[in-house]
């Protein structure tokens, strides 16, 4: 039996030094050998070759057998038999993994990577390996032969390049490879984990791709974990204490968001952790393949830090206004793990905190950094601000690392997050920017983009990415024009037209903080005519239905503003003022004391419906009612729709003591998405009426935040919008379009539940 061995560095188990490569021998150098002629392996339908693997192969082994098997046959119409090293060796094999053939000792030193990932291509005469540190490193090896050597390209879930052969020759030297960037995810999107490991990522959203594989893998919460480490509904009622002072009181939540722990007193430190005890116990396995993380960050409610005596004084002592406490608990957390869980590293997030002056954190901490770059420009351009300050804080975090890891979380969906379908002109410098992160230490990624497929450029935005990840010296420019023929063919051009048009003319313009309500402003009716030039042109060149639709995709953006630019507004006949009157039910009576047939608003408040009654001094979440008396104008018992431009919550619509419509999709998904509630027909004669709406919302900004009108359904739209409206809920379903912002809500609720219904009811105007 051949030896099974795993090329793992000594220092790499059970030192948590593991989580930080080195860069120096993350990507090795060719073997200088001389030239050797190049490899036959298949000619005019038949080959010589077999692939071997071990008679024992791990599961990523033999995965690496059948995906190299199923891309050769695809490629040359020849099967290439899959056997176990147990045969007979043969002069013409291509051998993954370690086998009795070989195995990673037997690999020449220059052509070894330290790289947990890494794998090394190894040619002898007219033999092949393909052998990784670990399993997945054997497969990611596959993966990059079938790249770099043999020219096959994972565009997309349904799209993969597979050059055609008769005569498959491949020149090739020995080499090696390892991956600097060790953990490399994006939020969602790419259609699934076989594509995602075949783009060489290792993890989808925040978990690992493909487990089987192994790979860092957290244990417990993935993020935002105070919560769980001390839950309030546990500890509160008899430890307040726990929890953040604020304005002198302690306190369970605030303003609708849960605070923070109380950093300081040492008991939480402790109870927190009995909880990763528990957590890290049953669940931490010997297993090489794997990097396990625990997760002691803060939650996603940055603005509720304790702000106690002992708190305030520490940060101040660490010369920040936060950070100073969780450094010094995140460090009393893991240097009690490293000594009870060795092969655990504790991973903090700096997140509404900056970086100490003064404390490091100990060697078994990885720190991961919130970066929001400008990826309009490279990383590294010292002429935009933005960029230079994110690139300060890498090196600044860097620095205090220390002998941990750095990884970053990395906003990559800027200009209108609240809108997965805004243009963004962000797709030139992608790789500049993980190249830059690569050069700066930072050896994990977490990219968040949108998480859904068919939005704003997202298959090339995606491939780009991940492309990037795996090899950050890749020319941008290059792999979006390769991507752009391979997948649009005689359409490329005119995509790639489109892309210059969009950064050449936009991509320099003002982008700070366009207003939330219509965060599409850059782009004038000059953008949505020449855009929708370019790409029709480029639609109609393409040479199948498949083609035709991946072109018309890339135009969802634009009809998408044409359409949200028309809501309310087409035979719009009465637009309510901003002021309204205002009560909030706490004890949410307002139904059963008939609050919608109220005679009069004495003794409500005034609250505006331009933004969120939680960002105009009402701190309190639960229940609203909103109303107003309006004059409505002889609209000649035309049909009538109302129009609400967003409610942040669940809405019920009341019009003269009368429940006329609701929205009881959750806000999760329906925050900022305006929606129609066609009215009966004749409920508004000219004259006086009364409309209430009650809006319910438990915590995060809540209320009615964007405009409300009355429409004539009878008017007609144009030519232009219906078609806008048509191919938007065409081509958006054909896309698999399942989100529009950011949404924790089920996948296809803004489209299937709430956009689609809402154009198709737009789409009746003139036809009522």
């Amino acid at each position: 039996m051949r030896k099974r061995t795993w090329w793992i560095p000594p220092a790499v188990f059970p030192a948590i030094s593991v989580l930080l490569l080195c860069t120096a021998c993350a990507v090795q150098p060719e073997s200088p050998t001389p030239a050797s002629p190049p490899l036959i392996l298949a000619d005019s339908g038949r080959t010589q070759y077999r692939i071997v693997i071990a008679d024992d192969a791990d599961y990523g082994e033999t995965l690496a057998a059948k995906e190299l098997a199923h891309f050769l046959l695809r490629m040359t119409g020849v099967e290439f038999p899959v056997g176990r090293d147990k045969s007979p060796v043969s002069d013409f094999e291509i051998v993954l993994g370690s086998t009795n053939r070989k195995s990673l000792e037997d690999i020449p030193k220059d052509l070894r990577t330290d790289n947990w990932e890494g794998f090394t291509i190894l040619r002898e005469d007219a033999k092949l390996y393909i052998m990784g540190n670990i399993p997945r490193g054997t497969l990611y090896g596959v993966y990059d032969f079938l790249d770099v050597e043999l020219g096959v390209r994972f565009l997309t879930a349904e799209v993969t390049h597979v050059p055609v052969k008769r005569v498959l020759e491949v020149p090739l030297r020995s080499r090696t490879y390892g991956p600097v960037i060790e953990q490399r995810a994006i939020w969602l999107g790419l259609g699934g984990q076989s594509m995602a490991v075949r783009n060489r990522m290792n993890a989808l959203a925040f978990t690992v791709a493909n487990s089987k594989l192994g790979g860092v893998k957290t244990i417990g919460p993935k993020v935002h974990s105070f919560s769980s480490l001390v839950p309030v509904d546990k500890y509160f009622d008899d430890h307040p204490e726990y929890f953040s002072e604020i304005e002198g009181e302690r306190r369970r939540e605030h303003k609708g968001l849960w605070t923070q722990l109380c950093m300081s007193n040492p008991e939480v430190a402790e109870v927190a952790l009995e909880t990763i005890r528990g957590w890290l116990s049953s669940a931490v396995k010997d297993n090489s393949y794997n990097k396990y993380l625990v997760n002691v960050t803060v939650n996603d409610s940055t603005h509720n830090f304790c702000k106690c005596v002992e708190c305030v004084a520490i940060n101040k002592e660490e010369g920040v206004v936060e950070g100073g406490t969780m450094v010094r608990f995140v460090n009393t957390i893991a240097s009690q793990l490293g000594k009870e869980f060795p092969s655990v590293a504790v991973e903090a997030m700096h997140y509404g905190t900056s970086i100490p002056k003064k404390t490091k954190f100990v060697s078994n901490v990885l720190m991961r950094i919130v970066i929001a770059p400008d990826w309009r420009m490279p990383l590294d351009d010292t002429s935009n601000d933005q960029n230079r300050d994110v690139l300060a804080t890498v090196k600044q975090a860097k620095e205090a690392i220390g002998d941990g890891s750095l990884y970053v979380w990395a906003f990559a969906f800027s200009y209108g997050a609240h809108s997965y379908l805004n243009p963004r002109p962000n797709l030139t410098a992608i790789t500049d920017a993980f190249r830059v992160m690569a050069e700066n230490g930072v050896r994990g990624v977490f990219t968040q983009t949108s998480q859904s497929r068919g939005t704003e450029m997202q298959d090339l935005r995606y491939y780009l990415i991940a492309r990037a990840m795996w090899r950050p010296e890749l020319d941008n420019r290059m792999e979006m024009e390769e991507f752009c023929r391979l997948y649009y063919g005689k359409a490329a051009e005119g995509v790639l037209r489109y892309i210059d048009f969009l950064h050449d003319t936009y991509g320099s313009k003002n982008w700070s903080d366009p207003p939330m309500a219509n965060t599409t402003l850059p782009f004038d009716d000059d953008y949505l005519e020449n855009a929708d030039r370019i790409l029709a042109r480029a639609e109609a060149r393409a040479e199948t239905p498949e083609k035709k639709m991946r072109v018309a995709t890339c135009r969802l953006p634009i009809w998408k503003i044409k359409l949200d630019r028309a809501f309310g507004e087409v035979g719009k006949v009465f637009s309510f003022p901003v002021q309204w009157s205002f009560k909030m039910d706490p004890q949410d009576v307002g139904l059963k004391e008939e609050w919608q047939k109220t005679g009069s608003f004495d003794g409500w408040q005034t609250m505006n419906i331009d933004k969120h009654w939680t960002a105009q001094g009402e701190d309190r979440r639960g229940v609203g009612w909103y109303g107003i008396d309006f004059e409505m104008p002889d609209t000649g018992h035309a049909p009538l729709g109302l129009w609400l431009g967003a409610v942040d919550g669940v809405a019920d619509i009341f019009i003269d003591g009368e429940k006329i419509g609701e929205q009881k999709l959750h806000s999760s998904s329906m925050w900022c998405q305006g929606f129609f509630v066609p009215l009966p027909q004749g409920l508004l004669s000219r004259g006086t009426h009364r409309i209430v709406v009650r809006v319910f919302k438990e915590n995060f900004g809540a209320g009615i935040w964007k405009n409300i009108s009355i429409v004539d359904m009878s008017e007609p739209i144009s030519n232009d919008l219906r078609t806008a409206g048509e191919r938007f809920i065409e081509v958006g379903r054909w896309a698999k379009l399942s989100h529009l912002t950011e949404s924790y809500g089920a996948a296809y609720t803004q489209t299937t539940k709430a956009y689609y219904p809402k154009v198709e009811f737009f789409l009746t105007h003139g036809r009522r």
